[in-house]
């Protein structure tokens, strides 16, 4: 969130002069959230098709959850966003479900690796599909790669399995 700029952020659109009300203006790596989550949305239809397609490509979809008892504790929603893996498209249901390969601490209570969830198209934040390497959607990786160092950019590639990014569709 925007707990990550700093005040000394040079490149902060709150130190310069405003051509928009403040209360608009997010820093750009927020805009490139929003803009990857607007991407992903409108793309659901080619990741319906990917799931779809018979092969061992992998499947995944970034989801929205909130955090009970922090949300509790604070007196307001927060959220956490979890991939999830192992898509599958139920025909029947209009309805897709994924399994947890990794859960945050805080919500273990309530879910666990292996476990499967159902959803709606319009509950996916991120979709990424991974044929060998080769990799499809991925648009909030893409935004957070948009903004490492060459170094890191490898690095993070390389812990995703992604050795090549398909096209923006």
């Amino acid at each position: 969130g925007s707990s990550e700029m700093t005040k000394s952020d040079d490149t902060s659109k709150f130190s310069a002069p405003q051509s928009e009300p403040l209360f608009v203006a997010v820093p750009d790596k927020e805009q490139d959230f929003l803009d990857a989550y607007a991407k992903a949305s409108e793309t659901m239809a080619e990741f319906k098709k990917h799931v779809q397609t018979p092969g061992n490509h992998i499947c995944s979809v970034k989801l929205k959850f909130r955090d009970p008892d922090l949300s509790d504790e604070l007196g307001e929603d927060r959220f956490t966003f979890v991939w999830l893996t192992a898509t599958y498209f139920h025909e029947e249901e209009n309805l897709y479900s994924a399994e947890f390969f990794e859960v945050p601490k805080e919500f273990h209570k309530w879910h666990q690796v292996g476990q499967r969830l159902a959803f709606e198209a319009e509950d996916v934040f991120d979709w990424m599909v991974n044929y060998d390497g080769h990799v499809h959607g991925g648009f909030t990786l893409r935004a957070v790669k948009k903004h490492l160092g060459e170094a890191d950019k490898a690095a993070h590639d390389e812990y995703l399995g992604v050795s090549e990014w398909a096209p923006i569709p």
